[in-house]
């Protein structure tokens, strides 16, 4: 149970509200333990009665007496259960809501190549499991802990008087417990892999969801369901396995239980018989053990369940065990201005993989100038901007931003002076004026209009019928590739950033939208610092430095004119390629 114990640390100042969940739970122990010896009173003075031993008046008295008794725990377990339940509940809700922020919080800190290389679908099966730990810890506070108590309470009181049968049904507890505790081990397999299986659903059904369009073009339904259906089957065994294993162990249970209470009630019986005991005592042994073997069902399924809470914590805490992103350095300072950014000597490879996305990479840039990346696919342009927004560290080299270590800056502080524009825009689910804003909480209306109009967004989003309240729907879905670039740029406007970074911002869009966001891109890299990466090389002929990668390596660097008349040269390939529609020209590679 490491995993779930290492679950409920996330939240230690719970402890306190738990204990006092448990100590009402002990008097509810008590008062089910203290009630059978009201039946034992009202039996034992009814057979006195009926034998001659007392006078109608006495009898009369005493089960008064009892009587007010019996009101008086019941009215305790009324009152102490429902201060239990208000305290299960309140703690529960509490407990959940903090544990999913934290979850949430510790989430946001993850490195970026946790959420490249993993399904969202499944990480929010394994965020979905905060809610299952939670509620078994709160049963297990509220009732388990509870019927514990109470079992303690019986075993007790039988020892004392009946020891033959104390013992013995201390015997099957310890039996059920035992069962109970090898079946987790029986079992653990199954919820391992029906958990996994489960959690392949979920991404798959995440997949296709945020990709319908592309799977209702390709007509890949049938391809999707299969995948699915194939999945959920496997999902099915390996549950089938579990109920089962369980099945078996309960029956065992039952069997052994049955014949427990029915030895205990034979002898105490045989004892009555021969005058050892009275009727009463019959009841009591009667109630007591039927109600230790009642109590013991729940925290049998609550051992059961451990296991697939044990499960699912471990899910759980491998996300939470995902490396964060690099932390800040304890002296780190904040970046206010951008004057020079230099990448000394930068090699990079992503981890887990042996080559290098990024080999020797050299470049100088001033504040005010514009770098441009150009090259085919994989080539390493935008590992340049991650390496330079630190989702990830250089392997080799360093990156200078002032002449200083990139790792002296406090992270956020960088990131707050860049703004980025991507070919594939995130948008949320919310109005374009939000979407907006997002650069900038608390923006006013005026600023973020003004930031439209900049991007010439604004004339669209005033033709739509709630205008900035319109909703944009996941990623952005109800806008074209074209409003969303528009959106972004005006996100990117209202930030007012000192370093501009675009990434393929045009590539997608057709003719008409290509000049609107050209020209709030304009506007936007109007006096700032740029960083662009583009296969159109008409965009980016203007920019003070280009480097021509290939193969994670830069090829050729300079201005335009230089490259584009540079004879053999790639950049002058590509160029005469998408502006003169020239053959290839021999001797590139």
């Amino acid at each position: 149970m490491k995993n779930l114990w290492r679950v409920i640390q996330f939240i230690p100042e719970y402890r306190g509200r738990v204990a006092g969940v448990i100590l009402v739970g002990t008097f509810l122990g008590f008062i089910g333990t203290a009630t059978p010896y009201i039946y034992k009173g009202i039996v034992d003075v009814i057979s006195q009665l009926f034998s001659g031993k007392i006078t109608l008046d006495s009898a009369t008295a005493s089960v008064i007496w009892l009587l007010l008794g019996f009101f008086a725990l019941r009215l305790g377990v009324v009152l102490f259960g429902a201060l239990q339940n208000k305290q299960a509940d309140d703690l529960w809700l509490d407990t959940v809501s903090t544990f999913r922020q934290r979850v949430f919080d510790n989430m946001t800190q993850k490195s970026i190549d946790y959420f490249e290389k993993t399904r969202v679908g499944e990480i929010m099966d394994r965020f979905g499991n905060i809610t299952t730990i939670t509620m078994w810890l709160s049963s297990l506070t509220e009732g388990t802990l509870a019927n514990i108590l109470q079992m303690f309470f019986i075993l007790v009181v039988l020892t004392l008087k009946v020891p033959v049968v104390g013992l013995m049904m201390t015997g099957i507890l310890l039996f059920n417990f035992w069962i109970s505790y090898r079946t987790i081990g029986w079992t653990k397999p199954h919820r391992r892999g029906w958990q996994e299986f489960a959690g392949r659903m979920t991404g798959l059904l995440a997949e296709m969801v945020g990709n319908i369009a592309t799977v209702r073009s390709f007509g890949g339904e049938p391809a999707v369901k299969q995948r699915y259906d194939d999945t959920q089957a496997q999902w099915k065994v390996a549950r089938d396995n579990l109920h089962k294993t369980q099945w078996r162990s309960e029956q065992a249970l039952n069997v052994v239980n049955t014949f427990g209470v029915f030895i205990a009630v034979a002898i105490i019986t045989h004892g009555a018989l021969h005058g050892r005991f009275t009727t009463g005592d019959i009841l009591l042994v009667l109630t007591l053990t039927q109600t230790l073997i009642t109590s013991i069902s729940p925290i049998s399924r609550q051992i059961n369940q451990a296991s697939e809470i044990e499960s699912a914590s471990e899910r759980l805490v491998e996300l939470l065990d995902v490396a964060s992103e690099q932390a800040d350095k304890p002296d780190a300072i904040p970046l206010t201005q951008l004057k020079s950014i230099t990448f000394a000597d930068v090699s990079f490879r992503y981890p887990g993989t042996e080559e290098y996305a990024l080999k020797r990479i050299s470049f100088h840039l001033d504040a005010g100038e514009t770098l441009a990346l150009v090259g085919s696919s994989g080539s390493g342009k935008t590992t340049i901007v991650k390496l330079l927004m630190r989702f990830y560290e250089p392997t080799k080299g360093v990156i200078l931003i002032n002449g200083r270590d990139l790792r002296d800056y406090q992270q956020r502080s960088v990131r707050a002076i860049m703004g980025v524009v991507l070919q594939d825009v995130a948008l949320f689910n919310d109005s374009i004026g939000e979407n907006i804003a997002f650069a900038k909480p608390g923006a006013s209306e005026l600023d973020i209009k003004a930031a439209a109009e900049a991007a010439n967004a604004h004339q669209f989003i005033a033709r739509m019928e709630k205008g900035y309240e319109t909703m944009v729907g996941e990623r952005g879905i109800k806008l074209s590739g074209g409003e969303k670039q528009r959106v972004a740029i005006s996100r990117a406007i209202l930030k007012n950033p000192q370093l501009i970074i675009l990434d393929e911002a045009t590539s997608a869009l057709d003719s008409e939208s290509e000049y609107l966001v050209q020209q709030g891109l304009e506007k936007l890299m109007s006096e700032r610092t740029s960083i662009v990466i583009a296969h159109r090389l008409s965009t980016v002929m203007n920019a003070t430095n280009i480097l021509v990668l290939r193969n994670g390596e830069i090829l050729e660097s300079g201005t335009h004119a230089e490259l584009a008349n540079k004879p053999g040269g790639l950049y002058a390939h590509l160029f005469a390629l998408q502006t003169q529609g020239r053959k290839p020209l021999v001797g590139i590679s």
